[in-house]
């Protein structure tokens, strides 16, 4: 007997044992209750931390202890593709090491090296699982992007679609224009930054058949002038006993001289700035509040890339095409 313990030479052949012998595997008694638990996968960016180890082996310990019993068990080991992670991880990767972006290649050519970093993490991240001892049925292993998978996801939408339980809208998402991509609400950190406010005026539209108006402009503050381009109303607090009597008339918008309404909607602030808010419900998720409420068009300004457009897109509060503008 060795006079220190070497876990390597003990705990590796040991495991390779019982998995070798299915040990691992439900027993497949029809008779017999039946335990499972889906192990949630980890990401193919990287090797696994504490908080892997510390949740796997809490699984562990349930699961040898009903398989134990007798009980049909089951651990389904798999891991995930980790979507704009793994993506913003093989953009570092080519370009530390060919000074190239994604824009230097097809789509194909990406994608492909996108499968061959998971290759390689996968083999990392399965060693790691089989080196905690995780007594799972690996020959059942899934990744999240294995066609059966997928099929089964597509079957899930569509089913949810006939139910009418799920439907398909232009509203406004968390985009990222760098990567060109949707992303996900947990994803996105908000922070305060410093910055500029702007105050503009937005001259009143005269109409001949609405007198009585002492306004000349309406002054709002905002800290994103370049959305100005999409603005589809101004919003006034209807107890603003300064300015609600302006409710319904119409405004200049500056630059593109767009006619748009004056509408009365409490998220505008009596205490803040002038009490006069811009709307652009393609570009803000409070003013898509105010849009949908009132019934605004969305005029989207921006490029994939955040760029602003050259020709804007218009859209209904519903989503729909519009040629209003």
């Amino acid at each position: 007997m060795e006079k220190n313990y070497n876990p390597q030479d003990i705990e590796e052949p040991l495991y390779n044992f019982w998995e070798k012998n299915g040990f691992f595997k439900p027993n497949n008694n029809l008779n017999k209750p039946a335990f499972c638990i889906m192990m949630p996968p980890p990401n193919i960016t990287g090797n696994l931390h504490m908080g892997h180890a510390f949740q796997q082996t809490i699984m562990d310990i349930l699961v040898r202890y009903h398989r134990m019993q007798g009980k049909n068990t089951l651990w389904q080991v798999g891991t995930d593709h980790a979507g704009i992670a793994t993506q913003i991880l093989i953009e570092r990767q080519i370009y530390l090491h060919e000074k190239k972006t994604k824009k230097d290649y097809n789509r194909n050519d990406f994608i492909k090296k996108i499968w061959e970093w998971k290759k390689i993490s996968n083999l990392v991240v399965t060693r790691q699982m089989r080196r905690l001892g995780n007594s799972v049925d690996w020959e059942r292993e899934k990744f999240t992007l294995d066609p059966d998978i997928s099929n089964a996801v597509r079957e899930a939408f569509i089913i949810l679609h006939k139910n009418n339980l799920i439907y398909q809208k232009k509203r406004l998402v968390h985009w990222d224009s760098k990567l060109e991509t949707v992303i996900s609400d947990l994803e996105v950190q908000h922070r305060l930054v410093k910055s500029k406010k702007w105050f503009i005026r937005y001259p009143i539209f005269k109409n001949k058949n609405k007198k009585n108006i002492n306004f000349e402009y309406l002054l709002i503050a905002t800290t994103r002038p370049e959305t100005l381009l999409g603005d589809t109303a101004l919003a006034v607090n209807p107890k603003d006993c300064k300015y609600n009597h302006l409710i319904g008339q119409s405004v200049i918008c500056p630059i593109v001289n767009r006619i748009i309404p004056i509408v009365g909607d409490e998220y505008a602030d009596l205490k803040k700035d002038t009490g006069c808010v811009k709307i652009t419900p393609a570009h803000d998720f409070n003013d898509y509040k105010v849009g949908q409420r009132h019934q605004l068009p969305m005029i989207n300004i921006f490029t994939f890339d955040g760029k602003v457009k050259f020709n804007v897109s218009v859209y209904n509060y519903q989503g729909i095409k519009s040629n209003i503008y």
